[in-house]
């Protein structure tokens, strides 16, 4: 397995771990300082505090549950990794307790840190066509 592979493994691994916990702020600590999210059909959210807030905002309507899985990885410089990652998703809305379940293809820009930590510089995501 190579560096890349490892490195898109452990972060889908801690992605999933916050997400099915909603821990907001565990999911937060995985963006760099300068990082983007870019939600499909909304504004971009730029830093922790615009990425914990949206984050937030879907644990406050509804339990998550999602699976992680590494499509692709590719080293692109020394301290930069592409990642491809697919995502099945269970999500039960508080309000009704209606169940959808749905898949996603995910992008990340990791960038290595000063510490060695690898985190998401940006991200990027959308649902698998025929999925509504």
């Amino acid at each position: 397995m190579s560096k890349a592979d490892e490195v898109i493994q452990a972060m889908c691994q801690s992605y999933s771990s916050a997400v099915n916990a909603s821990d907001s702020g565990a999911y937060t600590r995985l963006f760099a300082q300068d990082a983007i999210r870019m939600p499909p059909g909304s504004q971009p959210e730029y830093g922790p505090e615009q990425i914990q807030k949206g984050e937030q905002a879907d644990y406050d309507a509804a339990k998550w549950n999602v699976k992680s899985t590494p499509r692709e990885a590719l080293s692109i410089a020394e301290d930069w990794i592409y990642g491809i990652v697919d995502v099945e998703v269970s999500m039960v809305t508080h309000a009704d307790g209606k169940t959808s379940n749905f898949l996603l293809t995910v992008t990340w820009l990791l960038h290595r840190q000063p510490s060695g930590a690898w985190l998401i510089k940006s991200q990027m995501w959308n649902r698998k066509p025929g999925q509504s």
